[in-house]
């Protein structure tokens, strides 16, 4: 594939046609409509109860909102808060405990597991769900939800609906301050601003996700958030660009990556041809610490060295919400502009329905 793939819009159309750039481009009003619903759902008696601790219980596209909330808020949450990407819950939840069990599909086994063990543990549980056996349980029980639309968008796609409720629910039973609500406002705002700077209209040469996506190709994409958050950012790239693009990508965050993979970069022998084949994206903000921006300056200079390609993307916005998506958003642009390119449908995951299917025989 060549840049002016990403320019033709028959192209384009042709091979987006379950429409994920559509979906994408929602995300602003996806914000807005989110934190409608998550204001207005009876969280029933979590409010004003006080928890030692949360637990977010997801996967994929339903679990990254818990990352994206931990990693952004971890300074200011009031208790700690661990996101289970698994059939289990750890063993010290229990009746203090307060345990999401976030579902887009409201049928995914091991977040239905994980309810059944919170039940079991005595534990407060919160349902984020669009409908399925995990809102047919919450009725039963009587535990709060938060309905979610039914929008038909992969769960990737409906990343607003997986972390918007979430921090308005934080904020409502006192484990966030009320401020957050207006910076997901400000976000939307960023969201926008983005939106208009990498939607599909806007040429090669002025694009920046499209221009990240042509720098992709025929190579294997390394994704550094530069710290904190930008590393779940980091992985939500590295995600984005395997289930649009069915492409491989590489995921890191510093100062950790400077104490086991920055050596990976200095091979000898038979090195150099395959680091032809990578290409490195720094995921920055402008609110670095010094000792952050020297780490990332120095290993610059290494991949120099290297004759890597590195790319920079610098995140837009006033609070640490709006600059974290403001990342988010590129990626989800440039994961589906590198579909494209390769002639890929970036909607379907066939691998994932496949491995599906299987695990239901047994």
């Amino acid at each position: 594939m060549t840049p002016h793939t990403l320019t033709d819009h028959a192209h384009l159309k042709a091979h987006d046609p379950h429409d994920m750039i559509g979906a994408i481009l929602g995300l602003p009003e996806q914000f807005e409509q989110a934190k409608r619903v998550a204001l207005a759902a009876d969280l029933g008696a979590l409010k004003g109860k006080r928890f030692s601790s949360v637990v977010v219980a997801g996967l994929g596209g339903s679990a990254i909102g818990g990352d994206l909330l931990r990693a952004v808020f971890e300074p200011i949450l009031k208790c700690p808060v661990v996101v289970v990407r698994d059939y289990g819950l750890p063993g010290f939840v229990g009746s203090e405990t307060l345990v999401v069990a976030s579902s887009n599909s409201g049928n995914t086994e091991e977040t239905l597991s994980a309810y059944a063990q919170a039940r079991k543990a005595g534990a407060s549980i919160l349902a984020a769900t669009t409908g399925g056996k995990l809102d047919a349980l919450a009725e039963a029980d009587s535990v709060p939800s938060i309905t979610l639309p039914v929008t038909g968008l992969q769960p990737r796609a409906a990343v607003g609906y997986s972390f918007v409720p979430l921090v308005v629910a934080f904020a409502r039973i006192g484990l966030l301050p009320d401020a957050v609500l207006s910076d997901i406002d400000e976000a939307v705002t960023v969201l926008g601003t983005v939106r208009t700077e990498c939607g599909p209209d806007v040429p090669v040469e002025s694009n920046l996700a499209k221009g990240l996506a042509n720098g992709w190709l025929g190579k294997i994409p390394f994704i550094y958030g530069s710290q904190a958050e930008r590393g779940v950012v980091a992985y939500r790239w590295k995600t984005q660009i395997s289930e649009n693009a069915k492409a491989l990508a590489v995921a890191n965050v510093f100062p950790e990556l400077n104490h086991n993979e920055t050596v990976g970069w200095s091979g000898t022998h038979g090195q150099a041809e395959i680091e032809k084949q990578l290409t490195v994206t720094l995921l920055r903000d402008s609110t670095e610490p010094s000792h952050i921006v020297r780490r990332v300056e120095l290993t610059k200079e290494l991949l120099a060295e290297r004759h890597v390609h590195i790319d920079e993307v610098w995140a837009k916005g006033k609070s640490a919400l709006a600059r974290m998506f403001s990342l988010v958003y590129v990626g989800d642009f440039a994961s589906c502009y590198l579909a494209l390119a390769y002639g890929e449908d970036p909607t379907p995951v066939a691998a994932i329905d496949w491995l599906k299917k299987q695990l239901a025989k047994v």
